[in-house]
């Protein structure tokens, strides 16, 4: 066990490893920002200094975790261009520690709606882990690195469910600072992105840090001659920052990932996410509302480390029309069993944990695709020269559909009644499987300079580009020089 540590770390597969589980690190941050509210309304309500919160107060602590993050994905991205990605991570922490303490120290609803604002605005700025991952990772490891991601950030939601069961909201607010406090220490120790310095024209360390990672020279060659390649055969290579922005391979992938990222929020995934606790009890589960969300916490962790895998089994575009299909199914089950018993609401309910277990499967079919794998793709699918401005850019657009869904689920509720809203969701999951089958392209085992060459040229299918040589060891030996372990 020890010695194929060793040599995962020698040849460089356990350096990218480590590197990544770093920069995702500040996912935990956001998935307990993401999880908070379920916990902290409830408390909230049976507390005595919060009790006489309103219904639009409580709203809004719930949907500024998520109002302020556009803010803070936006500014990753300056970020991310001008002080390099891993700074950006690095940077994101503060926000965090910041908010956890403005949370654990609230002595009224102003001090609570600065925290919810801080943390979301922290949750946007760590995004550019996403791109720091996609940029360091070989084309083969990429889509297992990136789904770290999405399993940090359940690690997160299904931690704060189970404290929210044990202890109080400020405390665990409090315990939330040693999170950011551990991203901003690790973090430091990590090598900028490859891609980063090869956008600055520093060849040389670009070099050393391919090298550092993939542990031999030739591959770190293989990588920079794709870089060069991809470079004179763009025709954004001269071009301005506008023509660039203008480009098919910015504007495709853009209007792809924002009506991708528009059907992830509005099927319902995020709001379940934030109002857990209260749509287990609209749903009149014979059950502890906590209790169930600390099942679907758990459903979603598991689940997050089988899609990990999956993803690299399976292409990016089966996955999520799969998971679309799986939501919409298990959505209609419960949207149904709920309309049926608002029109007959003096029967005595039977199979009381349908509606549960529905849930449940619908959680377990989001996390195999429609929830991670946008994040992933936002990493993926942009030119280098405007990957992390258009990266926080979406990002920032979809954290706005966050905050709409959040914002008006009461709404929803009062105007369509619980049915409805879960009607929506279903319908939502429908056209969902018709987007991803028939216009999300694959990107699974493709370098990103292979992608960026599909949007560039329309005439070609992505199907029909070359992919990633798995077979990297397979060089001729005399060609390869192997770097000793430092």
């Amino acid at each position: 066990m020890i010695k194929n540590i060793v040599k995962c770390w020698e040849f460089g597969g356990g350096r990218v490893a480590l590197a990544a589980i770093c920069a995702h690190s500040v996912s935990i941050s956001i998935g307990i920002v993401q999880g908070y509210s379920a916990i902290l309304l409830p408390q909230l309500k049976e507390s005595r200094q919060f009790s006489n919160l309103s219904t639009e107060e409580t709203s809004w602590i719930a949907s500024l975790g998520a109002v302020a993050t556009p803010v803070g994905s936006i500014t990753s991205g300056i970020f991310a261009e001008y002080f390099g990605r891993r700074r950006s991570i690095q940077i994101s922490s503060v926000p965090f520690i910041l908010g956890w303490i403005c949370l654990g120290l609230a002595q009224d609803v102003n001090w609570l709606y600065a925290g919810r604002l801080i943390t979301g605005i922290a949750a946007g700025m760590s995004t550019a882990c996403y791109t720091y991952v996609s940029e360091i990772s070989s084309p083969d490891s990429r889509g297992f690195m990136q789904s770290l991601g999405p399993i940090c950030a359940s690690f997160g939601i299904l931690l704060t469910y189970t404290l929210g069961y044990y202890i109080t909201w400020y405390t665990i607010a409090l315990v939330s600072i040693t999170f950011g406090v551990f991203s901003t220490v690790t973090i430091q120790f990590l090598p900028e992105s490859p891609g980063f310095l090869l956008k600055r024209n520093q060849l040389t360390e670009a070099f050393d840090v391919l090298l550092w990672f993939r542990r031999n020279n030739a591959l770190a060659q293989q990588e920079m001659d794709r870089f060069q390649e991809n470079e004179k055969a763009s025709d954004i290579r001269n071009a301005s920052l506008k023509e660039i922005l203008l480009s098919p391979q910015t504007v495709k992938p853009f209007i792809i990932l924002i009506l991708l990222f528009l059907l992830q929020e509005f099927s319902g995934i995020y709001t379940l996410l934030f109002y857990a606790v209260d749509f287990f009890e609209e749903a009149n589960l014979s059950i502890n509302e906590y209790i169930a969300s600390m099942i679907v916490g758990v459903i979603r962790f598991t689940m997050s480390i089988v899609a990990a895998f999956l993803i690299n089994s399976f292409g990016r575009k089966t996955l999520c029309t799969f998971s679309s299909f799986g939501m919409t199914l298990t959505m209609i089950v419960v949207a149904s069993y709920v309309k049926y018993y608002e029109l007959n609401s003096d029967e005595e309910r039977i199979l009381k944990y349908l509606p549960l277990i529905g849930i449940m499967l619908n959680v377990v079919f989001s996390m195999v695709g429609m929830l991670p794998l946008p994040w992933i793709l936002v990493g993926e699918m942009f030119p280098l020269r405007v990957r992390p401005i258009m990266s926080g850019l979406v990002i920032c657009m979809a954290q706005m559909f966050v905050f709409i869904c959040v914002k008006v689920y009461n709404n929803m509720n009062e105007a369509m009644h619980f049915s409805g809203t879960l009607i929506v969701f279903a319908c939502t999951s429908i056209v969902s499987i018709a987007f991803c089958k028939l216009v999300l392209p694959e990107t699974k085992n493709k370098s990103l300079e292979e992608i960026e060459e599909y949007f560039r040229n329309s005439e070609k299918s992505i199907e029909d580009l070359k992919g990633i040589d798995n077979n990297a060891f397979e060089i001729q030996p005399e060609l390869v020089v192997q770097v000793p372990p430092r």
